[in-house]
């Protein structure tokens, strides 16, 4: 609503006025009155209206001195810099007041009794020139300011820089100063099978925004709807902002209590999950850039707050981030857990993985590739035994959940679902190969035992688990894998030395023993006699 002061020295004349014309539906509302030109001079330096509507004849200063004066000053950055518009509203149609009026530069010289349909006509033609001057007004002091504050956050500026920026702001200088980074974090949708990032969310809380940038603004403007406007900065997908003296005066001394209520008006004015990085307070604009550099800083935190979703640089600087995931114990751990199906013991070990990665610190880029490493290794699980892995619903969701901004007890959740998921596929794809598998099985160690097979060959082979085929078979064939193997060896080495004149190493070697030590060493154990003993008593016989 623009701003409108009435001055002449008739109070039934303005009163009058007040009630002739419909100021609200023309863009206006009277901010005060004067009734000669010296006290409308002093209420505009007070005041500062948009527009004054004055009489010509007036005691002492008369309406024309009045624009006079005030276009004088305004052009010498008077009256604050603001010059407003004039209107003058005379009984007298007078010609030289009327080029006077013009050379002043008054938009419009209507004559009494006012016409409330031409007087209205000129608040709405200049309602909208204001509307017009204002927005470009604007627009430049926010494009100053976000140089200003461009210069302050890379190290740029100088300190006649700092003082334009106090200016633009309306700051004192000593007012504690703190960047802020707001960063969208979707919650999780879950049900019974399946567990994933929800899109429906996302639409619900944009709602009429079209960007998250427009969410934060819309709730920092209801918490400080009297302070100056605040400038966000876009930083890639999260979204930054300086908070000032003005901001922070009922919290000065706890950064912590402020940001934690901005936390929650996010959810509660927009149900929008947020996480806040909060740099380094200062008190010098000059430190801005300080300020910035620690709040990027702060990110790499994220993940040692307890999920609470705030982060303040000058509570964890001293906290030692880990880059990089080098342990890989656990993994290996929940590798072997899932291909025994012991679930339960994976889940306790899943948690107890990331309450160890919470406590070291590790940065959200190093969880994240330790997390992809781990998911990574499953599905190669699952391809070894022809599982359908792109049918599985969990698996997108965790190799989303950093790029969604996830937190950490997230990454669990999904990760727990997920590791289920294959746990249950790896047992039902080792189902279907069980039918029929054995003999199968069998058959391929009776054709192939004169080469170097074993144990673990035959189930990369089969798709298997090495441990698992292992029981399968003993309890298919009621005996060891090995021992299996080693009876067709034997059995073969036998006739060869009973049909052959092979030497004992090439008998060893014929059968599948690298070894001819070793072969006569197994030889002996069977048959109770060497390979040359029994080749020798067969002969005698003969």
């Amino acid at each position: 609503m623009h701003q409108v002061l009435l001055v002449d020295d008739e109070v039934y004349a303005r009163k009058g006025l007040r009630k002739l014309i419909r100021w609200e539906a023309c863009g206006f509302e009277v901010i005060g009155e004067a009734d000669d030109g010296d006290e409308a001079y002093e209420q505009i330096e007070r005041l500062q209206p948009d527009v004054v509507i004055t009489d010509i004849r007036m005691p002492e200063t008369d309406g024309l001195e009045l624009i006079r004066r005030t276009s004088l000053d305004g052009d010498q950055n008077g009256i604050n810099g603001k010059m407003p518009y004039f209107i003058i509203v005379s009984g007298y149609n007078d010609f030289t007041y009327a080029q006077q009026a013009v050379r002043y530069g008054v938009q419009d010289y209507i004559l009494k009794p006012i016409d409330e349909v031409e007087l209205e006509a000129t608040l709405c033609r200049l309602s909208a020139v204001l509307k017009q001057h204002k927005s470009a007004e604007q627009e430049k002091r926010e494009r100053q300011y976000m140089r200003c504050l461009e210069q302050l956050m890379y190290g740029e500026a100088d300190s006649s820089v700092a003082e334009q920026w106090l200016e633009l702001t309306d700051t004192h200088s000593g007012d504690m100063l703190a960047y802020l980074l707001f960063e969208h974090n979707p919650r999780l949708c879950s049900d019974v099978s399946e567990i994933t990032y929800t899109g429906e969310e996302d639409v619900a809380q944009l709602g009429h925004y079209e960007s998250f940038q427009q969410i934060v603004q819309a709730v920092l403007k209801r918490m400080y709807p009297q302070d100056t406007p605040m400038h966000l900065k876009q930083h890639g997908e999260r979204v930054g902002v300086l908070l000032t003296g003005k901001h922070l005066r009922t919290d000065a001394n706890n950064l912590r209590k402020t940001v934690e209520k901005i936390q929650f008006s996010f959810t509660e004015m927009e149900n929008t999950r947020v996480c806040i990085y909060a740099g380094a307070t200062c008190q010098d604009p000059l430190l801005i850039g300080h300020a910035y550099q620690t709040a990027l800083k702060a990110i790499a935190y994220k993940f040692i707050t307890e999920d609470d979703g705030v982060v303040l640089f000058d509570e964890v600087q001293h906290a030692q981030v880990q880059w990089m995931h080098t342990d890989h114990e656990k993994q290996q751990q929940l590798l072997r857990l899932m291909e025994e199906q012991q679930m339960e013991a994976m889940e306790v070990t899943l948690g107890d993985w990331f309450t160890e990665l919470r406590a070291s610190c590790y940065a959200p880029a190093a969880v994240t590739s330790a997390v992809h490493q781990l998911v990574s290794a499953v599905v190669s699980i699952l391809k070894s035994v022809q599982a359908d892995v792109k049918t599985m619903t969990t698996l997108q969701p965790v190799l989303d959940w950093q790029s969604e901004r996830g937190r950490l007890a997230d990454a669990l959740q999904l990760l727990n679902c997920f590791m289920e998921e294959a746990a249950r596929r790896l047992a039902e794809q080792r189902q279907q190969i069980q039918k029929g598998s054995m003999p199968k099985i069998k058959s391929y160690i009776e054709e192939n035992y004169s080469k170097n097979i074993s144990l673990k060959s035959i189930a990369s082979e089969f798709y298997m688990n090495p441990v698992y085929l292992g029981q399968r078979f003993r309890k298919v064939y009621g005996m060891y894998f090995n021992d299996f193997l080693l009876q067709l060896r034997i059995e073969e080495a036998k006739r060869l030395l009973r049909q052959t004149d092979l030497r004992v190493y090439e008998v060893a070697e014929r059968v599948g023993f690298g070894s001819s030590d070793y072969f006569a060493t197994q030889f002996e154990k069977t048959e109770a006699s060497s390979p040359t003993e029994y080749r020798n008593r067969l002969m005698g016989e003969g």
